[in-house]
Formats: structure tokens, sequence, C-alpha cells
């Protein structure tokens, strides 16, 4: 399921949202991409704690403003192309603020990255519609094709095309408004005025059709983007090819020699379909570690996989099943609410319909003829798009010479004579909006014209070519039906001429999956092409409406005196996938209270639309906009080149004029005298009229407000209720109607708020300064790394780095030592869940110190600020990305208030609560949750290390909580990472002021000597090796689809564990012919090489000058065991792929993961997790184990090392450009004394020399702490389906006999009988094929799949 929204990217406000907004399900080749993404989060753990223990993440300090700050979110790419946000999971319900989807384009992207644990949500991405190009007028210089005779028509993509003009009336409100201040002419030349198009884009086209967009780029340095989009998807499928897309794009994509030869070495590919299109990606080092320059084989690997794909028999075999199983993966209860939501918003065409994935009925009949045919149908240059952007090391002119030497072979594709134009349209057609991109108004051709026989093929005119109905104001509704009158009577059909549609009713959809209530609003509209300064001055006005109906809703939540979790949130997004622009109203609540939280939207969205803001609310959000601009601006040039790349792509299927960030900021400085009261409270009418005036006729409805297209409301089929009972639920269409469209009575306007300047006066923090004296009683600088230390004069230790990573923006993160592992371990008001629970309160409440959470809200979001709250098993935490002016005062004033002078309200205790009682409903409805918990429960033997249950919650009061989390406050000593652009002697000044003047739970010292917290270790389970019933779980779920799930975990080592380092005998001891035979004296082989000579040394570290090359280095370093372990999680993610996804057929998704993080306990484990078919899924689970103790017999190779040693590295390198990355490498480091004993600042400039040095033998230290015995592992199998099956197959342990040692030394020998052994586990599944036995995986290898 594809959640990723987009309006503009490159976000002036982004906000963290849960959103029933549908996301169309977009398939993608993930393949290793979800290990990836895991293990770029586990990367960061050698600094951070993540013990699969999240809990749910309340709502933010400042819920509404602090989204506005959100850092843009540099993504990996296994991300985007997964990108499946839970609704139904509160962890991410709760994650979320508070948000607007509205999101305003102010130039190319933006750089930096999220909290790492924030719901920061990304720019929004949309998707992409192909504008028809005839339409367009270029504002930019023409670029010649390379090799052709004519400019190329795609070279105005994204530039400027006549829209609405002042002689429109479009500005006539703008104009009224300012009539007494400003000229009407003035205005409207303004508004009129074209906006300015990114200078460095160049676009062309090739003499065979195939168009490019090359865009220089310096961020990251030394590496380049190059993505091949191909203009089809799942819609333009027909009837009996649902899916094919997909899986042509499979098939093409891992049937490409080109691309297993140059994929590896810091080079990363992967792809995905949506509904519109296919694209293949590939991020690449300018060149590799071989100094090989790699644009050209970059773009010959594109090449080869889009028009020179070998599309065998065996590899459309193999990627059918490789599609069957990424279906039962994909098929979670999220998945399935998009699918509905895409249903019914777009039951006018196949987007509701036609997903990406298919109907896998028909995949499984599907043969290569099949594949070739819809291949050979579009993949032709001519409806192709290379985007190359990056650090070329090149002039532009000559990567389009590469380009032309890489794709110019690809053969045009040509009209069969005859040939009909299958897209007509009226060139008498009347615009229903000037300037829509893919409405009634595009230039036409007359009907059934035939083209040119052989004249070159090109893409559809419309992206994706698809018919909507539009909730359109009544004089656009009149228009498009005006333009369908026309069209008849001339006799012109054109199947993408749009619709009007009527108000829409309520569709439910009732699952016993889901845990809350959420209704989704919908109203599409047509796009409106950002082509004029009065397109984006309306943009900047619907923002700003759109902002403040957000904040007053969920602060009206927050206020009132009720206990249970509700939210809403709002977006208004253009959309290039589906075509269309839609607004979207999501009310998210506890089940048993939907009527109120409903009715509360209802009247906030009426007394906005009838009285409009308060001059208060737009000075406010006005100046945070443009403060936020201002930020964007500074970081021109620090843009990552994937964000670029998606913010270019967006734009010009939108039609969107592309502007790099400077020329974004410069042209919504000149409109800030145009923004105001009168023309927001005009745009809040037009966006809030589908929603506000729901239901009323339409001789009452204000004139310039739409329709609701669509509702949905997603219920649950039980609930529980005030006692913990689960009680039949449901709602009717009648009762949501009634809610939605009920007379609530006179609503008044908004009284304004107070909002102060500051949250600590000079004069109070003069006054605090001249009582407590603060000092830095510690000072040093490291110079490696630039990492300052401080520690004030009352026990706060404060880690700071200076970066330009990410200009004008910093990113700070609080560590309170203590975490769950203070807790008591048992139930009662301050038992077990009370540092968690505590801690999360104090988010929720908002409020600090004298100040309300309205006020709070509000400063933070005029100063660009953004907070989170996590508790974790040894520590608590809050992380702030904030904008360096402002913000680091307002972020350093919350710190000391919250810390200080914290506000507990016992209502908000009881929100907290409420949403933990919502994820552990949710958790026995989740497949994947579920089969996690029961692994939990008999790995661990501490509650604390699971999220409090019911009897749990509800034996905790405030006055428990409050005095758990007082304690670690006071306790202490407190921890603060900053990096970012600061001034260092600045920022010693103020952390002096404001930290300094701190009494953290009133201590004006850390009490850790005199009265310390209770740390009580976190234990693993002490369970029988014998004991089947807790090792060997099998679990049901009642689920209407079948699925499947198997986690296995054990023991694994301690983080920080100490490497075995066997003792060296002295030197003088040293006999010749125990060095080498020949005589050479001991003493001068320890001077020559500057190692002892019995020392085991990697020689390509040493001739590298690595510090760590010899193994009695490398294994004193604390971080031995943790490099080793990432290495060998990499190493056993490429054999699972390799074995049980590829090979053997039996999932699409299966992952290893070492749960590195905790710093003083015992309780480390590893977990492999793999999803199936019911009838797979004990197959697929065995040859996991068998991959998994395949390692003693099949070692580790060289090259396995160097794969996981590059992907690690560059992910390193990659991520240091992000200040919270550099938070994540500071963390701890302070704390040595309570925390982490082993980490010290040298571990941050020793880890790449680290990641170089290590070798196949220190891997082998990690994999035998691995507890991959029979008496070790834990399973639990989860089979989901409308009936219990019957659990007859053998469990794991007794499937595999202890070691299955002989049956594994032949598998090894057959492995290497036939050459394979480099090339890990393809060869174990090989082997068991020619063994003709070995159990249930031997038999699938036997099932037809070739893995030659």
């Amino acid at each position: 399921a594809r959640r990723v929204r987009c309006f503009y990217v490159g976000r002036a406000f982004a906000f963290p949202r849960l959103t029933e907004r549908p996301r169309p399900p977009r398939a993608s080749r993930r393949s290793r991409a979800r290990q990836d993404k895991a293990r770029a989060d586990a990367s960061s753990y050698v600094f951070r704690e993540n013990n699969g223990n999240r809990g749910c993440a309340m709502t933010c300090l400042a819920p509404h403003a602090t989204s506005l700050v959100a850092p843009r979110v540099a993504q990996p790419r296994g991300v985007r192309a997964r990108a499946v946000v839970s609704r139904a999971s509160s962890r991410t319900v709760t994650r979320a603020m508070a948000s607007t989807g509205a999101s305003l384009s102010l130039g190319a992207g933006r750089v930096g990255a999220p909290p790492r644990h924030a719901a920061v949500v990304a720019p929004l991405r949309g998707r992409r519609v192909v504008p028809r190009a005839a339409s367009r007028r270029a504002a930019q210089p023409q670029v010649r094709s390379a090799g052709a005779a004519k400019p190329d028509p795609s070279a105005s993509a994204g530039s400027k095309e006549p829209g609405s003009r002042s002689s429109d009336g479009r500005w006539s409100s703008v104009v009224t408004a300012l009539a007494d201040v400003m000229a009407p002419a003035v205005v409207e030349s303004l508004l009129d005025e074209e906006l300015p198009a990114h200078a460095d884009i160049h676009r062309g086209r090739l003499s065979n059709g195939l168009r490019y967009v090359v865009l220089p780029n310096k961020v990251p340095g030394d590496r380049f983007e190059a993505h091949l989009e191909m203009h089809v998807g799942s819609v333009d499928e027909r009837e009996d090819e649902q899916g094919l897309a997909h899986l042509v794009e499979h098939v093409t994509f891992l049937g490409s020699k080109k691309r297993d030869a140059w994929l590896g070495s810091g080079t990363r590919g992967n792809a995905y379909t949506d509904f519109h299109h296919t694209v293949f990606h590939v991020h690449s080092p300018t060149h590799n570690k071989d100094s090989t320059y790699m644009i050209p084989n970059v773009l010959d690997i594109l090449y080869d996989v889009a028009f020179n794909p070998q599309l065998l028999d065996t590899r459309v075999a193999k990627e059918k099943k490789a599609v069957l199983a990424e279906a039962q993966m994909m098929n979670t209860i999220e998945y399935r609410v998009d699918c509905q939501l895409l249903q019914h918003l777009h039951w006018d065409n196949n987007l509701g319909c036609r997903f990406p994935i298919g109907k896998l009925d028909q995949v499984v009949t599907w043969d290569a003829a099949k594949v070739r045919q819809f291949h050979e149908r579009w993949y032709f240059p001519a409806n192709a798009t290379l985007y190359v952007v990056g650090d070329f090391h090149a002039d532009v002119p000559g990567v389009v010479e590469m380009i032309e030497n890489a794709f110019g072979a690809a053969s045009a594709a040509t009209h069969p004579e005859g040939f009909v134009n299958e897209v007509p349209r009226s060139p008498d057609s009347v615009k229903a909006f000037e300037g829509v991109v893919g409405g009634a108004g595009a230039p036409s051709l007359p009907n059934n014209t035939p083209d040119t026989p052989n004249e070159l093929r090109d893409r559809h005119a419309v992206r994706p070519p698809v018919k909507h109905a539009f909730g359109c104001p009544p004089s656009a509704a009149s228009a498009i039906r005006e333009n369908a009158e026309r069209a008849s009577l001339a006799h012109l059909v054109d199947p993408f001429q749009p619709m009007v549609a009527t108000e829409s009713g309520v569709q439910l959809f009732q699952h016993e999956h889901l845990s809350h209530v959420s209704f989704n609003i919908f109203s599409k509209l047509p796009v409106l092409p950002l082509r004029h300064m009065g397109d984006l001055h309306r943009t900047v006005n619907q923002r700003i409406a759109l902002l403040v109906l957000q904040s007053r809703i969920q602060s009206r939540y927050a206020e009132l005196d009720h206990e249970h979790y509700k939210r809403c949130e709002l977006d208004h997004s253009d959309s290039a996938r589906e075509g269309c622009t839609v607004s979207t109203v999501t009310v998210t609540c506890e089940p048993l209270h939907w009527k109120y939280a409903l009715q509360v939207a209802v009247e906030e969205a009426r007394r906005l639309k009838q009285h409009g803001l308060t001059l208060g609310e737009l000075t406010r959000f006005k100046s945070a906009m443009m403060r936020d601009s201002e930020q964007l601006a500074q970081q021109a040039g620090f843009v990552p080149s994937l964000e670029n790349l998606d913010f270019v792509m967006e734009h010009d299927a939108l039609g969107h004029v592309v502007m790099d960030q400077v020329q974004g900021h410069e042209a919504l400085l000149r409109l800030d005298d145009v923004i105001c009261l009168e023309g927001v409270n005009e745009v809040a009418r037009e966006l809030l009229g589908f929603f506000a005036e729901y239901g009323k006729d339409a001789t009452e409805r204000d004139p310039v407000g739409g329709l609701t297209t669509a509702i949905v409301a997603c219920v649950p089929s039980t609930t529980t209720d005030n006692d913990g009972v689960e009680v039949p639920f449901s709602i009717f269409e009648q009762d949501v109607i009634a809610v939605l469209s009920a007379d609530y009575g006179e609503i008044d306007p908004i009284e304004d708020v107070f909002v102060p300047d500051e949250l600590l006066s000079e004069t109070d923090l003069d006054e605090l300064v001249k009582a407590r004296t603060p000092t830095i009683v510690s000072s040093t600088v490291d110079e490696k790394t630039g990492v300052h230390q401080r520690v004030l004069s009352n026990g706060i230790r404060v880690n700071y780095r200076v970066t330009n990573n990410e200009p004008g923006s910093a990113f700070l993160r609080l560590v309170v030592p203590g975490g769950r592992t203070a807790e008591s371990t048992t139930a009662g008001p301050g038992g077990i869940g009370a540092a968690a629970v505590g801690f999360r309160t104090l988010q929720e409440v908002g409020a600090v110190g004298p100040w309300s959470r309205k006020q709070v809200e509000l400063i933070t979001m005029q100063n660009l600020v953004m907070f989170e709250v996590e508790p974790e098993a040894e520590y608590l935490f809050l992380d702030a990305a904030f904008a360096v002016k402002g913000g680091l005062r307002t972020t350093l004033e919350i710190i000391h208030l919250l810390t200080s002078q914290p506000v507990w309200d016992a209502n908000a205790l009881e929100r907290v609560k409420d949403i933990y009682r919502m994820f552990e409903l949710n958790t026995q409805r989740n497949l994947e949750l579920l089969t996690h918990d029961a692994v939990n429960h008999a790995v661990f033997g501490d509650r604390r290390l699971m999220d409090p249950n019911r009897s749990e919650l509800s034996a905790l009061t405030i006055d428990g909580v409050k005095d758990a989390v007082t304690h670690q406050l006071r306790a202490g000593p407190l921890e603060v990472n900053i990096a970012g652009d600061v001034d260092p002697t600045e920022l010693d000044l103020l952390i002096v002021r404001y930290l300094g003047t701190a009494t953290p739970g009133g201590a004006t010292h850390p009490e850790n000597d005199t009265n310390p917290l209770e740390l009580l270790p976190l234990t693993l389970r002490n369970v029988d090796p014998g004991d089947a019933a807790t090792r060997q779980q099998r679990v049901y779920l009642r689920d209407s689809d079948e699925r499947a799930c198997a986690v296995l975990a054990g023991p694994g080592p301690k983080m920080w564990a100490p490497m075995f380092n066997p003792t060296l005998p002295e030197i003088s001891s040293v006999k010749p012919e125990d060095v080498d035979g020949n005589g050479t004296v001991a003493q001068t082989m320890a001077e020559q090489l500057g190692y002892h000579p019995l020392d085991q040394v990697n020689q390509q570290a040493h001739v590298a000058g690595n510090p760590f090359a010899a193994q009695s280095a490398r294994r004193a370093n604390p971080l031995a065991t943790f490099v080793a372990g990432m290495l060998l999680t990499e190493v056993i993610g490429g054999r699972l792929f390799t074995t049980v996804r590829d090979a053997l057929g039996l999932t699409y998704d299966c992952n290893f993961q070492l749960a590195f993080g905790l710093q003083n306990a015992d309780s480390t484990t590893y977990r492999l997790v793999v999803t199936s078919t019911p009838a797979k899924i004990d197959d697929a689970l065995n040859a996991a184990l068998r991959v998994l103790r395949g390692f003693k017999q099949q070692r580790v190779t060289q090259r396995e090392v160097e794969r996981a040693r590059m992907t690690l590295l560059t992910r390193h390198e990659t991520e240091l450009k992000t200040n919270a990355y550099w938070v994540d490498l500071m963390q701890y480091t302070a704390l040595g004394d309570t925390l982490a004993p082993a980490k010290e600042v040298s571990c941050i400039s020793d880890l790449p020399a680290m990641y170089e040095a290590s070798t196949v033998e220190d891997l082998y230290e990690v994999y035998q702490a691995l507890g991959l015995g029979d008496g070790e592992v834990f399973t639990c199998v989860t089979v989901a389906g409308k009936e219990d099956p019957a659990l007859a197959k053998p469990v794991v342990a007794a499937a595999l006999p202890a070691e299955s040692d002989a049956g594994m030394r032949a598998a090894a020998a057959a492995a290497a009988s036939l050459g394979m052994a480099m090339t890990g586990g393809m060869a174990i599944a090989e082997a068991l094929k020619k063994m003709g036995g070995g159990g249930p995986a031997a038999a699938a290898a036997d099932s037809g799949i070739d893995v030659k």
C-alpha cells in the first residue's frame, strides 16, 4: 500500500499525520529493500537503543506547531519503495501529530533528515500526470534533441503555459480586499506574473523518442541518481492483464545480467510499479572502489533492463511466485483499508480497481509470451523518461552524450499502417478550469484521425488515462457540462472528458482487525498547475487556512475534559498518480465516542468558514511560513540528488513550474503584502464547503464551495467497553450523515490567543543566573570528530557538533538515563509502565511552566520547532528538530521548563492509557504484531521489555507516573546532544543560561549518588530446552484472507561485548619457526610490520594504513562486536534473499536483525521474520533456519564481506550528511559512568576504519554467539484465515535434527561440486536440489524453480 503523499515537494509545511487519505497500493520489486531499510535503522543503533519495544508514541509536545519544521527527509529508497503507513496501529496513530497535508513548493527539494524516532512525514509526493505537451508554451530555452533535427517538445515540461489571467476574474477577491492599500492594476500585474523556472535543469529528447532530464547536483558528493520512468502502470492493463505491469517490472529488473554485474560496490538499484508508471532506479558512486567511472555503466544497466531484457521462461516462473508471495505480504489490514478508500474515491475509473499487485488468479496463468507481449506494447523509448541527477564529474553535454551512447541503440517504435488515434479530442472544447492539467481543455484533434504510418509512437497524452467525476463548485460544474454538450453536438467522444459528481453518501468498511474508527471525507477536483504568482498566492492561502483549522480542531480535542483519543487530519494535495487534486478530512477516534469527535470537526470547519481567521492567526502562520521559506532558501545547494529528482519528476508531471529554493523564497517574499485576511478567508470558504455544508440543499450552499465526492467509514466489528469487555460495534450510514449535516446552532467566532515571544524572559533568566551562577566546569573538543563536550555546573552534560549539512537547521536530543529499567517489575501506581506512560503523558499535556498547550503549540510553530518523546529500555529521550534562528532558543526554553516545571494532568494520562489500550487491541488483530508479541512473551522474562497491558495500565496513577519520571530527572545526569548549523560561542552562552539554570525534577545537581535509581537489569526468560509449547508456538488469527507470518528468535551477543582476542606471547619468546620457518627474526618482523609477528593481519587494511588491520588492535576496540554483527547481518540478509526468496520461491520477504542497542543488559536477541502463504510458511521458516545454520559448513566468502562492507560504509557516509545521525553518533558519549561505559567519542572516528578492517573470522566470532540450537531458538508461526487450519505439520525443531551436520555437509559438498560456493545462499538451494532430499525446502527446490 502506498501512502506517500504529495502536493508540492519541497515542503514549506510538512506535517506528520495519520490520515485515511488513500494511497494507491503500489507494487514494487523491493527484494532486499525492506532489509536495507531495517539495516539502515540498525546502523545507527551503535549509538542508539532499539529493542523492538517502541510502544506507542504520543501526540507531540506541541502537536500542530512542531510539525511545521520537520526537516526535509532524505529517505533511503527502500523506504520509499515500501512506504506503508499503518492507520490501524496506534503506534502510528499516536506518533502522528495534528497535521494538514497541504504543502507549499518553494524550491527543488529540501535537505535534512527527520528525528529518527519522530513521525516526520516526508514532503508530499503524489501521483504523476503527464500534461498534454501540446498545450504548453515553453518558458525555458528550447533544448535540441540529441541526434534529432527539431527542438524537443518535452523541453517545456514543468514550464509555464498561459493559465488564468486577471481578465478571468480569478484575482478579483484579492484585488477587492486590497483596494484601499494597493492599486488594482498593481495587484493584477503581480499575480499575473509568471513564476521563474529552474535554470540548471536540462531537458532533451533522442531521435528514437526517449526523453531525458539532467540536473547537476553536488549533494551527496561523488554520487548520482539515474531513474528510468516507463510511462506504463496498472491503469494501462487490459481486463485480462491485471498485475502484468508489475510482473513485467520484476522480470525485466531481475532478469538483467548487467544489473547483477554492476550492482554492488556501493551501487544500489530497485524498481517499483504504480498506477501510472514503472520506475527503475539506480543510486551509484560516480567512481566505484575500483576507480571505474560509473555513469556509462549505470545507463547501460537501465538500457538493458528496459529495452534489452531476457524475459526467460525460468525468470517469469520465478517472479510469478515472488509476486504471489509479495501479495501475501502486502495484504495487511492497512492495505485493505487503502484499497477500500481508493475504490470509493475513484468509483468513476480504473484507479479504484486496477491496483498494481493485480489479480492473483490471473497472475498464475500467464506465461513468458504474455510478458513479452506487454513489454513490446509499452516498453519503447518514446514511452520513457530518463532522469539523471547528481555529481557527474562531467559537464551536461558530456552526460547527454553518455545518454545518447547508452540509449541511442534502442529501436524507435512506430505506429502500424492504419493506426487510429484512440484519444480523440474536440477542437471546440471549453475549459472547465483554465490551465487544468489533464482536464477538458487540452488541445484536440479531430475524431478518429489516423496517424501517419510509421510515425513514432509516443506516450499517452493523458497520464493516468482515466476519467474523473469532480466535486467542483457550481461555476466549474457548468463549464464541464457545457464542454460535454459541445462534444456531443460535434459527435466527438473523449474518454477522458471529466464528469460532474453528485454529493456522495457514506460507504462502510467493517473488519474485525480494525481497532479504531476513521471517517474519510473526500472532494475530488482538477489539478490547477502552479505557473503564476497568483497560483502561488492561492496555494499559500490554502496552506494557512488548513493550518489554522488543523490547529483549532486538535486544540479543542485536547482542551476538553475527556480522556479518550481522537484526531482530525486535513489534506489538500495534487496527486499526479491519480491525475486529480483531493481535499480530505479524516477523523480518527476511539469507537464509542465517534459522534462527538466528528461533531467537533464539523463545528470548527463551519466556524472557520463563517467567521474566518483572526488577525493574530494570520500573522503567526504567515510569519512561520516566511521563516520556513527563508530556511529552505538557506539550504539551496545542500538538497540530496534523490529529493531533487523526485521533485522535478513530480512537478513536470503536474505541469508545475520547477523553481529552485532561492527563487521560491523570493517569490513568496514578493507576495507578503498581498496575503491578507480577506483572501485567506475566501480560500477557506472554497476549501471547506464540501465538508462544512454537507447535506445542504444546492440553493442554500455557498457558491464557491464544492461537493463531497466520497465518504468512507472504516469501522471495527468489536470494541471494548469501559470495563475492558469486548462488545459488538457497528455504525450505520444514516447516523454518519446525521452528524455531518446536523444543525449545531449558532457558532461564535473564536477568540485570539496571546502568544508570548519567549517562554523564559530575559529578566527571569537573569534572576536564575544570579541565584544559581551556572558555569561550564569541563570543556573539551575532539579534533578527529569535531565534537565539543561540555559539563555544566548543575551536572547536565552537553555534546555538540557544528555541521553545514542542513543550513539554518539543527537537531537536539535530551537523554534521561533510567528508562524502563528503573520501573518496578510489578503492577502498581508507579509500577510497570510508569516511566513510559508518564513521559508520554508530559508530551500529551503539551503545557510547560505557566504556559498552556495552545500557547506552546503556537510559539513552537512560529519558531519552527518540532518535538518527539520516546521511552526506551534504558533511558527516556526527547528529540527536537528546529530552525536555528528563533528555534534554538525556544527549544532550550522548553527543555528547561519541561525538566524543571513540568505540568501533569490526569486527563492526559487517561488519553495516553487509552492509546496503549488501542495498541494492545490492535496487536491482537494484526498478523505481524501478534506473532512478534507471542515471541516476546516467550523470549523475555521481563514485562518491562513490552508495553504495559490493561491491568498494568489501570493500576497506574498520576502521582505514580509523576514520581517515576521525576525520580529519573533528579537522578540524572542528563545528556543533551546537538548537531547543526550553530555558532559554538553563542551555543556555549545559551546552554549556560538555559540548561545551566535548570533544576531537573527539582534537583540542583544530579542525585545519582545520593538518591540513585534502582536499576533492575532486563533479562531473557529461562525456558527449558525441551519446552516445545513455549519454544515452538503456533497461533491462529481469524481473518477474511489467508496469510501467514513466522518469527524465529534466540539469544545474541551484547552490543559492547568484548570480542575474543587471543593473548600473544612476548616477542622475545617467539621462535623463528613459529613465524614462517625461514629463519626470520621475530623482533625484526615486528619492527618492519609494526605488528606482533603472530598477530593475524588484514593485509588489505594494512596496505591502506588502517590502524585496526591487526586482529589484536581491532578486537580490543569496543566497536568490534557491533561492527562484525552489522556485517554479518548484511551477509545473512543476502543469503536469505538468494535462497528462500529467489531460489526456492517460498517468500517475498525474509529478513534478519540483531537487536543491538541495550547498553547494560544481557537480553540481546536476534530475530528472523518471514511472511508467506499458510501452505508455505513452515517450509519458508525451515529454509531460513537452514540458511542460518549453514554458515558453519558454507563459510562466509570475502566477496560477501566486501559487499556488506561497501553497503554499510556507503550508508554511513550518506547518513553523515544529516544532523540526526550525528546526534545518534554522539549519544551516550558523556554517560560512560551511568549508561554506556564502553562508548567514547573515539568510537565515532573509529567506525569507518573498523568496517574496513573487519575480517571473515570476526564475523564468525559474532555468529558463534547466536543461539541457533534446537534448545535455544524460539519460533512462532501465525496463520490467518477464515478457519483454524489443522496444525499437523511438525514443529521446526523436530524437522531439523540438532545441527543437521550430515545434511549440511552434504549440501556444502554438492554446492562446491557445482562451483557455486562464492554465491552464498544460492549454493545451498542448488545443493538441496542435487541431493534430491533434505525435507520441505528441498521439495520446494524441486518444484520447477531454476536457480541457475
